[in-house]
């Protein structure tokens, strides 16, 4: 869907020409409705090819499936193995109904498997089938956090798991953390750069940074390659675990970016979602990467339950203090499935269309569960981003590390237009 913008039909088109035995579609929770229409409509051309639909929305909401009988089966969590089990047993023409973590019907309503044991070993899985996608594709678009020196970019994912237990997490690959080893990933760069000259990684990982000894492993066997390669870290960097030894040498290594979560700052607030993170750390981290000449995005959240004014706005001006050059404020989403969604609900929160109305560009304005009135939330958000922005210094300072200005100028000032006056 992101390659054709939101478009089904050449989706469809695809199919046709591919005739699939297996038709697999992964989907968060803001994406379902798309994956929903789109089984809809490739049920109508393959009306005997199963649909399987696995991720986040899927994990944490098996019944959603349910009413949709154009898709036959799910699947929850990690599914390597289990896909594996489904795809062997629908080619011997048996009953798919052993397979771990599959979501599927029978006579007596959903049912849903035990699950299979978490992936430790995450060296033992191979690389991605990257000649079966189109790479050069994808390369036309802009890669998460659309900031970016070379357009020729790959993503990668390290590792699965985080020990911590943040209340607005799904927690979809658990609570432990496993790891691919510094080697491995080296290989999958190499493959990836002598196949299709990338010049950029985006590591996507929930928490990159938990083991400062492999974070500064991988940054010593890139520079040992000598490449001339561009890091881009937009998730996973949790500053209060950064080391200044393994900031420096991932700058060496080729990071020019890199996003720091702090969330909130407010002491009952990280008490109550779990969310504890030492601030004054966090922020000595961003300042160190700022000084380094990293560009350094923040996120904070604003709106969780019970929160007042005061608080939300005790965040917002840790924020604008900060040595950010960018920065992104969002009000607090409850997904099902989530300690925060019970939360809201113990905050007397109207959850009706926590889903159904959710927009991630707005932050969907239709649920909150704080002390604030929605006004008062959605000027507050504004008024933050117009105070984050309207800082000649700082503008200053991100103008003179930003790449590709020609591109991403027009395309950040359109972002902040929206945030600070419509979002």
């Amino acid at each position: 869907m992101q390659l054709n913008k939101g478009e089904v039909e050449p989706i469809l088109a695809a199919a046709r020409d591919f005739r699939p035995d297996v038709i697999g579609i992964s989907a968060m929770t803001v994406d379902f409705p798309c994956a929903v229409d789109l089984s809809r409509r490739l049920k109508t051309i393959f009306p005997t090819v199963p649909i399987v639909v696995g991720g986040a929305h899927t994990t944490h909401r098996p019944e959603a499936i349910n009413d949709v009988p154009a898709i036959d089966y799910g699947f929850a969590g990690e599914s390597e193995a289990g896909f594996v089990d489904l795809l062997e047993s629908l080619a011997g023409g048996k009953k798919p109904s052993e397979a771990p973590n599959l979501i599927y019907r029978d006579d007596d309503g959903l049912r849903h498997n035990p699950p299979a044991p978490f992936i430790t070993d995450l060296d033992s899985l191979p690389f991605p089938a990257y000649d079966l996608i189109n790479v050069e594709a994808y390369n036309k678009l802009s890669p998460p956090g659309f900031i970016y020196r070379h357009r020729r970019y790959a993503s990668l994912m390290t590792s699965r798991g985080c020990p911590f237990g943040c209340a607005y997490c799904h927690k979809v690959h658990g609570r432990v953390y496993r790891y691919r080893s510094a080697e491995n990933i080296v290989r999958e760069m190499e493959e990836l750069i002598a196949a299709y000259s990338v010049g950029e990684f985006v590591i996507l990982d929930d928490l990159f940074n938990l083991l400062p000894e492999r974070v500064i492993r991988l940054a010593e066997l890139i520079l040992a390659k000598k490449w001339n390669i561009a890091l881009n870290l937009p998730t996973g960097l949790r500053a209060d675990l950064m080391t200044e030894e393994s900031l420096r040498l991932l700058h060496r290594a080729g990071m020019y970016r890199c996003l720091f979560a702090v969330d909130t700052t407010s002491k009952r607030i990280q008490a109550l979602t779990n969310r504890k993170i030492d601030v004054e750390k966090a922020l000595h981290m961003i300042r160190l990467a700022h000084d380094l000449g990293i560009m350094v995005h923040g996120t904070f959240i604003i709106g969780f339950p019970t929160e007042t004014e005061e608080e939300a706005r005790g965040t917002i001006a840790t924020a604008l203090r900060a040595k950010l050059h960018t920065a992104a404020f969002h009000r607090a989403i409850p997904f099902h499935g989530t300690a925060l969604y019970r939360l809201a609900q113990e905050a007397g929160a109207d959850l009706s269309a926590a889903e159904a109305d959710f927009d991630f560009n707005k932050d969907s304005a239709a649920i909150n569960a704080s002390q604030m009135s929605n006004d008062t939330l959605i000027r507050l958000r504004r008024n933050a981003y117009r105070r984050f922005y309207l800082s000649f210094r700082r503008m200053r300072s991100l103008f003179a590390l930003l790449p590709n200005k020609h591109r991403l100028l027009p395309r950040l000032f359109f972002l902040w237009v929206r945030k600070a006056v419509t979002g």
